[in-house]
């Protein structure tokens, strides 16, 4: 075998290495990743490429005239199913995966398998009708007369096809917006390439005539280099356009999308600024610009981006895996501004603040001064004799002891406001609820208050608040009776892991429509005097605990409310 040189063949050559190093990639990143319609469409049709310009290069170095006519028959092995090839990874690229069943693809192939078997057994001279050695620019190249198969079967169904890929991508990219424009681009260029290198030559445009060397081989090195810039420039293989479609067109929020290797790989317009705000471009570390969240921590985490008018940004962010087919191909992370939220949280906590400080001076300072106001106005009480200013002393320590009572229940409704979730603990149930009757007896002596049986000696889950609980159902019962000696009985039964404490008055009764707004905030009993929060406080603190709280009729008059408490594990 004798060998001619010429620098046309080096284009050549370099496209049939290129492609064969991209092939050898895309099954390096299947083996890493999981195969994929993508990526299995990307190896087929890059070891066509390699299999079309290697023969090619071959055909046009060697100066045998039988090695010429074999590489030029196995050029075809690549060039036939070439557009084929393309087609299949536009449907793929662009997530038109219904297009890739196994009819379709075998339907698309048996054009250029049947080429195939026309060029190799060559019927009646249907593939070629006659070869000759011609020199042309002092190199000997071979000419093939084809035969009447090659135009339709080879020439026009590959071009065919190949249009119909471009116009996929195309139609795709603009669809998606300018994100997908580039590698679009790159991929019409690439399929295009060899299409318009065959139109110039039947036009015969210089350097593309007849009688020159055949340059459709050496176009594909054009097609390798865009594949190899979409492919690491653009991430052509890392996500298709479905990651775009799904996650991020028209999204008000921020969007990335994050490959396996934790690199951000797209996002929209609105991510694309937020991320830039963190001095990060497409292709950089996840992790870097984001160190304190975790990808595979679905939860919310919070950013602050200082500006550069050092107005701070908030961003909320969270990750969700994107899988296609079962595999995870990477993450999309919502970045949603919080900025407005934050405000509104600060100055809910600077509300709060003030309102902690409402209560200590109402609980501590308010309280302090009506317990010296009732001290001497008990003292006056027992030192005057005349009847009228007894009356107003006793009217002045009975207002001063409400005044009292409105302290500790602002000091439960407080509780409730400023506390999310209480810190609940052990409490013991019968030193509570006897602590609450003994006061109610000693204050009202206008009243009986009995604890009928004895109170479980056990522990329910609770905090100091509890107190609070028993005292409004008491002083409800005795306030909104309408009986001459007001009664209320209290008692508990105990089941496996609660136990039920009732407070039962002979008064007037509650309607049963009346029985579920009477818990409602400033709902009154009826011709109540009170404030209308006692019950709504209880309402508020027995949730907390875990536990429920209703009403019954008594017999023969009265309500009855009940309180179920969860027992705590431990019970003394």
């Amino acid at each position: 075998m004798t060998w001619q040189h010429t620098l046309y063949a080096y284009p050549t050559l370099f496209a049939a290495v290129l492609a064969a190093a991209l092939g050898a990639y895309g099954l390096a990143y299947i083996d890493r990743n999981g195969r994929t319609p993508v990526l299995v469409t990307f190896v087929f049709a890059t070891a066509a490429l390699s299999l079309w310009s290697g023969f090619s290069a071959l055909k046009l170095l060697s100066t045998d005239p039988a090695v010429k006519l074999l590489a030029y028959r196995l050029l075809y092995l690549g060039a036939a199913p070439i557009g084929a090839f393309s087609l299949l990874f536009a449907l793929a690229y662009t997530d038109r995966d219904e297009w890739l069943r196994p009819a379709v693809v075998a339907a698309l192939l048996s054009v250029p398998v049947v080429y195939l078997l026309l060029l190799f057994t060559n019927p009646g001279g249907l593939a070629v009708e006659g070869t000759r050695l011609v020199e042309t620019g002092g190199l000997l190249v071979l000419r093939v007369d084809v035969g009447p198969a090659h135009v339709p079967l080879q020439l026009l169904y590959n071009a065919l096809l190949s249009l119909v890929a471009v116009a996929i991508v195309g139609v795709e990219a603009v669809r998606l917006g300018r994100a997908y424009l580039p590698q679009a681009a790159l991929l019409g260029l690439g399929i295009g390439a060899p299409i318009l290198v065959v139109a110039a030559t039947y036009a015969g445009v210089p350097p593309f005539t007849a009688d020159s060397v055949n340059f459709v081989p050496t176009s594909t090195a054009v097609t390798t280099v865009a594949l190899g810039v979409a492919l690491f420039r653009y991430r052509l293989l890392d996500l298709p356009p479905i990651a775009y479609t799904t996650a991020m067109a028209a999204s008000p929020d921020g969007v990335l999308v994050v490959d396996t290797d934790r690199r951000v790989v797209h996002a929209n317009d609105r991510g694309e600024r937020l991320f830039a705000g963190l001095n990060g471009t497409m292709g950089d570390s996840f992790d870097e610009a984001f160190p304190d969240v975790a990808l595979e921590d679905a939860s919310a985490a919070e950013v602050r981006i200082d500006g550069e008018d050092e107005t701070p940004t908030f961003l909320s962010v969270r990750t969700q895996r994107l899988r296609r087919r079962g595999k995870r191909v990477g993450w999309v992370v919502v970045l949603r501004d919080v900025t407005a939220l934050q405000e509104q949280k600060r100055a809910i906590e600077e509300q709060n603040e003030r309102l902690r400080l409402l209560n200590q001076i109402v609980r501590h300072d308010v309280r302090n001064d009506m317990s010296v106001v009732l001290g001497n106005a008990n003292l006056l009480e027992s030192l005057v004799e005349d009847e009228e200013a007894r009356r107003r002393l006793a009217t002045i320590v009975r207002n001063g002891e409400h005044a009292v009572e409105l302290t500790e229940t602002m000091r439960g409704l407080m509780r409730t406001m400023l506390e999310d979730a209480p810190e609940l603990e052990p409490v013991s149930l019968r030193r509570v609820v006897n602590d609450e009757v003994a006061a109610m007896q000693a204050d009202d002596g206008d009243c009986e208050v009995t604890v009928s049986g004895e109170i479980p000696d056990v522990r329910v889950v609770a905090d100091d608040t509890l107190g609070t609980v028993f005292r409004n159902l008491l002083t409800n019962g005795v306030r909104h009776n309408d009986s001459d000696v007001p009664t209320v009985t209290v008692s508990a039964t105990e089941a496996d892991d609660s136990v039920v404490v009732s407070v039962a008055d002979d008064g007037r009764g509650i309607p049963a429509d009346r029985r579920e707004a009477i818990f409602g905030r400033g709902n009154k009993g009826l011709e109540s005097p009170g404030t209308g929060v006692g019950l709504y406080l209880v309402q508020a603190l027995v949730d907390g605990y875990g536990g429920e709280v209703w009403i019954a009729d008594n017999e023969p008059r009265g309500s009855v409310f009940s309180v179920r408490l969860r027992t705590a594990a431990d019970r003394t």
